[in-house]
């Protein structure tokens, strides 16, 4: 690669970061207490920090966070492994 071309790549890469810098806003953090959705509930994120493993996702149900999975989704979880490694291997 010659000089010409190095040169012109930097100059591409600095400019597409500047043009990137450029057009991402900034980040602001949330207004108010009670943030969208919550209402006058201000604890809304002290009992998702509470649950563990994938009782956070659970909001509709208030099942047990300690049930297992079925056989089905053991299934499925131990089929994925051979899949996997198809995909690996031929793809």
């Amino acid at each position: 690669m010659n000089v010409t071309k190095l040169l012109m790549v930097l100059t591409l890469c600095v400019f597409l970061c500047v043009m990137l810098g450029l057009v991402v806003d900034q980040a602001h953090a949330q207004k108010g207490l009670g943030g969208k959705g919550m209402g006058k509930d201000l604890g809304g994120d002290k009992d998702l920090a509470s649950k563990k493993g994938l009782a956070v996702l659970d909001t509709k149900r208030k099942s047990d966070p300690n049930k297992m999975p079925s056989k089905l989704q053991k299934t499925v979880g131990f089929g994925s492994i051979f899949v996997m490694i198809a995909v690996v291997k031929w793809l």
